[in-house]
């Protein structure tokens, strides 16, 4: 299986394998796969990533939410015990972070659902940060302040 596996059309069932005009998920892989992908979590104009980006794949719940969440009541707290869900807190937003990786140059995009933890989120948020940064530059000449 390729580095970027391709993604099946539901209606056609068209794949395309490599990366260059492709969409993949990248679920599977998770903070681990994005590590690889930025090992010093600092993105470019060329990849990077934005978080709590919804859509049909997956909710709104940022960062600092699970980061709030986790510190409150642990990775496997209690209530989720609770299948009525009515003893889950109002501010348990769970520890599942949508993402989307762009890569502009190639026209790719991951997208998925990804497992974090207290150990992760300062890297998530430096990637965060570094993908604002370069998002921000896009398009810009030079001489541009």
């Amino acid at each position: 299986m390729s580095e970027y596996p391709g993604i099946k059309c539901s209606r056609c069932h068209h794949e395309r394998e490599g990366a260059h005009y492709n969409i993949w998920s990248i679920s599977k892989g998770g903070v681990d796969g994005l590590r690889k992908m930025f090992p010093e979590g600092k993105a470019n104009e060329m990849n990077f990533v934005l978080f709590s980006t919804s859509g049909v794949h997956g909710m709104y719940t940022t960062i600092e939410e699970i980061e709030h969440g986790l510190r409150e009541y642990g990775p496997n707290p209690k209530f989720l015990e609770d299948e009525s869900e009515e003893s889950t807190p109002d501010d348990w937003h769970g520890t599942t972070l949508t993402t989307t990786v762009y890569h502009p140059r190639i026209i790719g995009v991951g997208y998925g659902n990804i497992e974090v933890t207290l150990q992760d989120i300062p890297f998530l948020k430096k990637l965060r940060e570094s993908s604002w940064t370069a998002i921000s530059q896009i398009g810009r000449g030079e001489t541009d302040s």
